[in-house]
């Protein structure tokens, strides 16, 4: 256990390094002064104070199944709104990766693949929403191209020049930029779609001169069908302005916890490698629940945290009968077209789930939810969609 602590933990510190240096290059980089608008309740539509026109703020908005097309153009005639511009995200998986000069990187066997979380991007339109000194790359990407994310050439072991097949064939590395420039994703790839893909998440950016949630969201409502809510961040309230933005990157949990090659199944779970799996997952006891499946790095926080509940005398406040599990290899509600969740790697977990199923009212006692987060869990309650029985992994405590 010590062994491999000592060889995740540095990754895990990098992975969150990573996202706290984002923050600051996207925030505050280069000729892009974003100001702070006030944190808003999630759910809140109420507008927020004016920014100076010369320090334009950046404006992420969501939606769960993404944004309906014409959202761009409605956002954009909101008062105060710069420009937009709408980006889409998926899952592609590469077959195998070269080095410029054409030696093999990376070729996974037994017909796996690996997943890569992407974002396809209007390039003139996106470039005014990174540092300056990373535009240029932006504006010169081809159709046949790639940027990488500063962590995603660590994780391939090289940058600019190196190939990835894809699922749509081979596509070159033009250059990285930075994870904050990505916001989080993998790799960014012009509009449209590849044909290979089966789905994707639509959401909006823009740059604007103030925050006005309200007026937004009136011009969506008549895109959008009933019942469909929208969540809307301004300036700082998040280091990544991407689709799902309550739980961290496909990119960093790979940093933090390993990358590993999978076989996509109809029924929407993953075949996940073998090799991988036996060292990094594994079955322990812990205080409260019954025996545990998770990854091998995340039980000492897990352990810390129900450990606490115990020493409290709040063990009543988990119900070990109702426990649903913490690694289960599939996508989001085994949705084969959708994005992969991070029960797939063994760091979130499904607790009290009979009483918080999705999509209800959360119902879990609070005491069990501040001491979660207090040892790095983020909780899916809050989430615009709500996962009440769900905790994540977010930061080690």
């Amino acid at each position: 256990m010590k062994r491999v602590a000592r060889r995740v933990l540095p990754n895990a510190a990098a992975a969150l390094a990573g996202l706290l240096v984002g923050a600051v290059v996207m925030l505050a980089g280069e000729g892009l002064t974003l100001p702070a608008f006030d944190p808003p309740d999630p759910d809140s539509s109420s507008e927020r104070p004016r920014a100076s026109a010369t320090a334009p703020a950046a404006l992420l908005a969501w939606a769960v199944g993404g944004l309906p097309k014409g959202s761009e153009a409605a956002i954009e005639k909101v008062p105060g709104v710069l420009n937009a511009t709408t980006v889409e995200a998926g899952l592609d998986w590469m077959r195998e990766s070269r080095t410029v000069e054409g030696d093999l990187l990376q070729r996974p066997r037994g017909g796996r693949l690996v997943p890569i979380e992407a974002a396809l991007i209007e390039p003139r339109e996106y470039a005014q929403l990174v540092p300056v000194s990373e535009r240029q790359l932006v504006l010169s990407l081809r159709r046949d191209e790639l940027l990488m994310a500063a962590t995603e050439a660590r994780l391939r072991g090289a940058g600019g020049g190196m190939r990835m097949r894809l699922g749509d064939g081979w596509m070159g590395a033009a250059g990285v930029v930075s994870d904050a420039a990505a916001n989080g994703y993998e790799v960014l790839m012009r509009r449209p779609a590849p044909p290979s893909w089966r789905g994707s998440d639509r959401f909006v950016l823009a740059l604007v001169s103030r925050c006005s949630r309200a007026a937004i969201m009136e011009r969506l409502k008549p895109l959008l069908e009933p019942g469909v809510s929208v969540r809307i961040r301004c300036g700082r309230e998040q280091p990544f302005l991407r689709y799902g933005d309550s739980v961290l990157p496909q990119l960093l949990i790979k940093e933090a916890f390993g990358e590993f090659s999978a076989r996509p199944l109809p029924d929407g779970t993953i075949a996940i490698d073998p090799a991988w799996r036996r060292r990094r997952i594994v079955t322990a006891k812990v205080p409260l629940l019954p025996d545990v499946t998770c990854h091998r790095a995340l039980l000492p926080q897990l352990r810390g945290a129900l450990g606490e509940l115990e020493a409290r005398g709040l063990s009543h406040v988990v119900d070990p009968a109702q426990y649903a599990g913490c690694f289960a290899p599939r996508f989001i509600g085994r949705d084969p077209d959708g994005r992969l969740s991070h029960h797939s790697w063994g760091i979130a977990l499904d607790v009290n789930a009979l009483e918080n199923t999705f999509g209800s009212k959360p119902d879990q006692d609070q005491r069990l939810v501040a001491v979660m987060e207090g040892w790095g869990f983020t909780w899916g309650g809050g989430w615009l969609v709500p996962d009440p029985m769900h905790f994540e992994w977010l930061r080690w405590p």
